[in-house]
């Protein structure tokens, strides 16, 4: 699979230089942290970042909740700091206190609701200055141990001390640098490097990128995995008993050809299957097309992603089911190998 939108040739000549130039771009500012004439935070415990050097689309989310998650299963209580794309709030944001407080969805953002609710044990801290948001998550009650750093390669101005990188298996250089392509910035900066979806493409053209850009830097490869899915109730639900030949399916992603890709390997096939635009809104026009499709076809129930489903929460009449997601890595090592670059004795 392939979702990456080509560059319409008669555009290339003209994307090309500015490609040059963004690449230009991001590495200046770089060499200004590193010569110390923009300034780098420190936090007071240690920061692991998880980014992508495409713009979306890589699973980062899914693959947060499943670092936090192997993290507290090794007794270690990390937070989630995020900018909270999308968000009402301004500044700093509690989103989740890790003692049960989770702030309303529209001031939080999407994402961050999804993880609070999917990570009850987890502060979550939303602020567009890293640094800040790590001093408030290190204030709360809870206590920290470390940081993960939530799309956080390019925000280089809180210090990290591992860089995990994911690359899309089904678009592995994403067709270039900015606006050419979607790649952010090159990839030589990266510690570990993760290639995730890889029950979707053969992950070999994203390895052979890595050993090109980043010679050296282990690499790894993840699968996306279906945690469960969820009734309205919040009950689990087999896959056998979704009313899925009378069902509208929605999927507000940077990919959202992903989901409908779980749900076919699933071999659940919905009447209708609704993509929209990543961190998408649900505002009186959406919601009219995802009722006036269930209207058309007869569905009696909505497929949702929990990114989805945490924002149409009250807003249809029909029952949602939402499906839980995790990226976990293929090889058991991996934990291990984040925890020693941090000093951390695997447990």
């Amino acid at each position: 699979m392939n979702a990456s939108p080509a560059v319409p040739r008669h555009l290339a000549p003209f994307l090309t230089p500015l490609s040059a130039l963004f690449g230009a771009g991001a590495r200046f500012r770089l060499a200004l942290y590193q010569a110390g004439l923009l300034s780098v935070r420190r936090a007071g415990r240690p920061v692991v970042s998880v980014g992508n050097i495409a713009a979306g689309g890589t699973g980062k989310t899914p693959f947060v909740r499943f670092l936090a998650s192997e993290l507290l299963r090794r007794g270690l209580r990390p937070s989630i700091l995020t900018r909270g794309y999308g968000r009402t709030s301004r500044g700093t944001l509690v989103v989740a206190d890790g003692a049960g407080y989770v702030a309303p969805v529209p001031e939080a953002g999407d994402e961050p609701s999804l993880l609070a609710r999917a990570l009850p044990g987890v502060p979550i801290i939303a602020d567009a200055r890293r640094g800040r948001g790590a001093a408030a998550a290190e204030a709360l009650p809870a206590g920290v141990d470390l940081h993960l750093l939530d799309d956080g390669f390019s925000h280089v101005a809180l210090e990290r001390d591992v860089d995990i990188v994911l690359i899309d298996a089904t678009d592995p250089d994403a067709g270039g640098l900015l606006p050419g392509g979607r790649l952010r910035e090159p990839l030589a900066r990266a510690d570990l490097i993760v290639v995730t979806k890889c029950e979707q493409a053969d992950p070999s053209a994203s390895i052979a990128l890595a050993a090109r850009h980043a010679r050296g830097t282990p690499v790894f490869r993840a699968r996306t995995t279906v945690l469960g899915i969820s009734d309205p109730e919040g009950r689990t639900v087999d896959p056998a008993d979704l009313p899925a030949g009378t069902a509208v399916a929605v999927a507000g992603l940077a990919r959202p050809e992903a989901f409908r890709f779980t749900l076919e390997q699933m071999g659940i096939a919905p009447t209708t299957f609704l993509p929209f635009p990543d961190h998408a809104r649900y505002g009186p026009y959406r919601i009219g097309q995802i009722l006036r499709a269930a209207e058309e076809t007869g569905a009696t129930a909505i497929l949702a992603t929990e990114k989805d489903a945490v924002k149409l929460e009250g807003l249809l009449s029909l029952p949602i089911f939402r499906f839980a997601i995790e990226m976990r890595v293929e090889e058991p090592v991996f934990v291990a190998e984040v925890l020693s670059r941090l000093g951390k004795s695997p447990s």
